[in-house]
């Protein structure tokens, strides 16, 4: 499996029509439920190669979900969960400041190939770049990895979005 990870160093390289559908909207998920989590992982990385958390118990989503620098939002369309983002605020390795992990992306598969993905990629870059820290700081960079188990698009929307590859790992 190739993975590849990708970076956005400004909220300026942010690219791509703004989500435009009449049924969808984008809600945070204001209120942390573990088995919630849980259930949009699978919903959305069942048919993908998503199957590092399955093994997860319950108290470790609580771990991850209840964490002050976690944060979802998920997509409806027409009341019923689409996709959802899961963003990780983390300090910068070599600096000051933080970055934001895009953990999870993705679409459910009934809601793939309906001109959902490229919007909500962008909608989910404009509140990655606006997750501060406790200080009202901005972060510095926007971060993924996907692979080549993910959607055959996936890279592609990424990129399409302003994202740059900065490096490729082959994990045999």
């Amino acid at each position: 499996m190739i993975v590849w990870h990708l970076e956005m160093r400004s909220p300026e390289a942010v690219t791509g029509k703004r989500l435009n559908h009449p049924d969808a909207v984008l809600v945070e998920a204001e209120i942390r439920q573990a088995a919630f989590n849980r259930f949009l992982y699978q919903l959305v990385g069942e048919d993908w190669d998503w199957n590092q958390k399955n093994n997860w118990s319950l108290e470790q989503w609580q771990a991850q979900v209840e964490r002050p620098d976690v944060r979802t939002w998920v997509l409806y369309v027409q009341g019923s969960p689409a996709g959802y983002v899961e963003m990780v605020r983390q300090p910068l390795v070599d600096g000051e400041g933080h970055q934001i992990e895009i953990e999870n992306f993705g679409l459910a598969r009934p809601f793939i190939g309906q001109g959902l993905g490229g919007g909500f990629l962008t909608e989910a870059l404009h509140l990655a770049w606006a997750f501060a820290d406790e200080h009202g700081n901005l972060p510095k960079r926007v971060w993924l990895h996907t692979c080549s188990g993910d959607h055959p698009n996936a890279r592609a929307n990424y990129e399409a979005r302003g994202f740059q590859l900065f490096k490729t790992v082959d994990e045999g």
